[in-house]
C-alpha cells in the first residue's frame, strides 16, 4: 500500500489507522509537539490557490486522510484504508486511548455552539476524557493571542481543533510556535456526529473527486 500521496504537489500520508496510532504514540509518550490534522477535500481545494492553507499542511507532522476521494482522485484507492476513513477509525481509535492514558483536551471552534456540539459529542462517546478548558476564535489577532494564552494556561495534552478552513490553518501558522501542548490534532469541519450523505450529498462527492483529479492533472501538466 502507499505510504505518501502526491496531490498537486502536496504529500499526504496513507498510513493504516493502526501505523498512524503508534506514530502517535511514541510522539506523545516522548513529549514532543506533534501536529496532525484531518484533510478532506474541501481543504485540498483551498490549498490549490490560498498559499496559507497550503503552507499550513506542508508543515504538518502527519495528516489523516479524511475523505475516500481523495484516494480515488489519486488512484490510490484500497478496501482497508476506504472503510477506515469512511469509519472514522483513527479518530475513535486515537480518542479511545486518550481516555485510556487519561489525557485531557482543550477544544477550539468558530462558534459557541460548535464548541458545546463537539464538547457534548465527546463526552457521550468517551466520558471519561477531560475537557481542561474551551476556545471559540475569530479572524482577530486579539483573540487569537488570548486563546494562545488560555491554553497555555490550561497546559491540555491534546489541543482538538474543530475551526473550519481556511481560519484553522491561519490559527496554526500563526500560533505553531507558541502552544504549550503534546499534540494539535486538527480535525476541521470533518463533522464525525453529522449523518451519512444522503442521494445529494453522494452526487456532490462526485463532482468533488472528478474536480480534485483535475486539479491533479492540470499540476502534472504544468510540471511537464
Amino acid at each position: 500500500m502507499i505510504k505518501k500521496i502526491d496531490i498537486a504537489g502536496l504529500q499526504l500520508d496513507n498510513y493504516t489507522v493502526r501505523e498512524m496510532i503508534m506514530k502517535i504514540d511514541r510522539c506523545m509518550s516522548e513529549r514532543n509537539f506533534t501536529t496532525i490534522e484531518e484533510i478532506n477535500m474541501d481543504t485540498l481545494h483551498m490549498a490549490a490557490s490560498d498559499e496559507d492553507v497550503k503552507e499550513a499542511i506542508e508543515v504538518l507532522d502527519y495528516t489523516v486522510i479524511a475523505d475516500t476521494g481523495i484516494l480515488s482522485a489519486a488512484s490510490a484507492e484500497t478496501l482497508q484504508r476506504k472503510h477506515e476513513i469512511e469509519d472514522h477509525d483513527f479518530f475513535y481509535e486515537l480518542f479511545k486511548r486518550l481516555e485510556r492514558n487519561h489525557r485531557n483536551i482543550f477544544i477550539l471552534g468558530d462558534s459557541e455552539s460548535t464548541v458545546d456540539e463537539a464538547a457534548g459529542f465527546l463526552k457521550e462517546l468517551f466520558d471519561k476524557i477531560e475537557i481542561k478548558g474551551s476556545g471559540v476564535i475569530d479572524d482577530s489577532e486579539s483573540v487569537s493571542e488570548t486563546i494562545v494564552n488560555e491554553i497555555n494556561i490550561a497546559s491540555p495534552d491534546v489541543v482538538v481543533s474543530f475551526l473550519p478552513s481556511p481560519a484553522q490553518e491561519t490559527f496554526l501558522l500563526r500560533n505553531k510556535d507558541k502552544l504549550s501542548t503534546n499534540l494539535w490534532y486538527g480535525i476541521g469541519n470533518n463533522k464525525f456526529m453529522d449523518k451519512k450523505p444522503g442521494f445529494i450529498g453522494k452526487i456532490r462527492k462526485m463532482l468533488d473527486v472528478k474536480r480534485l483529479a483535475r486539479i491533479i492533472d492540470n499540476y502534472e501538466n504544468r510540471e511537464e
